[in-house]
């Protein structure tokens, strides 16, 4: 069924954003570039006093650069909602657009980011679990290299995918405001297009990816623990057959240069869904009413409601890996230890 016949799947929820919903999305803005700010300074003191950063906290420090510039410009987008009138929202100017184009930018470079943790945290683990895995087999020179490449590659991923796709939404006119259709008080894809237009960019600049993000991350987690549990099982296997004064060597020496992740980061991909979900449920709704013609009684009032988490949320992943990786990081590390996992993925401080 053609989108346009929907009724009532164009209606504008600028007017139905709140004061309170404006203040939120501010004060988390700042709180995230703070929490930004802090990670930033942590990491660059470890640097300064000749402690190199581990590849995860590098990873983490990338991320944190992507949700750094997303929280600024939520902030810059939650200031411009103040000052222009609901009724004139729908005015394409320069400001909306640039800050829409830093904001989607900085989303898909931290979806990438967030991915790439995740597959990096499997993919490593695999390397050092088995006998005959890519790094078990070469010199240090050559590992080294090979480690470089695969950094060029996430960066390539992480920055220049994403500019792409920036930049063709930007030359096709796809940025600009929207009447808060799946955002907060921030612009993002104009709503000046045609409600099958604006769908397939809020997919292909952001939700798609997001989407895609949640899976992907749950699908390396998964492929992780399955070897893990594998992993184990072999070397009890060996245990076994050679007797129960047989050291396990095989298994001590992969340990041993075991990734160096921790629970934390796990955590760090389960906290970006909880904060992003919101956004994802409202997208889902908006483009079953315009394109499938499901509308529940109750839509408007589970949007306008989804829209206040969303202000919050979109804009606290910097702030809430503050809260992970330096307010609670001695917590983690205890929760670490205790299940006995010291053995087998080491400390990534």
């Amino acid at each position: 069924m053609d989108s346009l016949n929907c009724s009532n799947s164009t209606i504008s929820l600028a007017a139905k954003i709140t004061k309170i919903d404006i203040i939120v999305t501010m004060a988390t803005s700042i709180l995230s570039m703070c929490g930004a700010l802090a990670i930033f300074f942590t990491s660059g003191f470890k640097v300064y006093r000749g402690r190199s950063l581990s590849e995860p906290r590098k990873f983490l420090v990338y991320l944190t650069i992507a949700d750094f510039f997303l929280a600024l410009g939520y902030f810059y987008g939650a200031v411009r909602f103040l000052r222009v009138n609901s009724a004139n929202y729908e005015v394409k100017d320069l400001g909306c657009i640039a800050q829409s184009f830093v904001t989607t930018m900085a989303s898909l470079c931290s979806f990438w980011w967030t991915s790439i943790i995740a597959f990096n945290f499997w993919w490593t683990y695999m390397c050092y679990t088995n006998d005959n895995s890519l790094f078990g087999s070469i010199n240090n020179s050559t590992r080294k290299r090979t480690c470089n490449v695969k950094l060029w590659v996430y960066h390539i991923l992480s920055w220049a995918v994403p500019a792409i796709i920036i930049f063709t939404a930007l030359f096709n006119g796809a940025l600009g405001a929207d009447n808060s259709v799946g955002s907060g008080p921030w612009c993002w894809i104009s709503a000046n297009m045609t409600v099958r237009e604006q769908t397939i960019w809020m997919a292909v600049s952001g939700k798609g990816w997001e989407i895609l993000m949640y899976f992907s991350c749950l699908g390396f987690y998964m492929l992780f623990k399955f070897h893990q549990m594998w992993e184990i099982r072999r070397q009890r296997k060996i245990h076994a057959q050679f007797g129960s004064t047989t050291p396990l060597i095989s298994r001590t020496r992969c340990y041993q240069q075991a990734p160096e992740y921790k629970l934390s980061f796990i955590f760090l991909w389960i906290v970006e869904i909880v904060l992003r979900i919101s956004g994802t449920v409202r997208f889902i709704m908006t483009a079953l009413r315009r394109h499938a013609c499901i509308s529940p009684s109750s839509y408007e009032h589970v949007d306008v409601y989804l829209m206040h988490f969303q202000s919050f949320g979109d804009c606290a992943q910097a702030f809430c890996s503050f809260l992970i990786f330096c307010v609670f990081r001695r917590l983690f590390r205890y929760i670490h230890n205790r299940n006995g996992n010291t053995n087998l993925l080491q400390e990534a401080s």
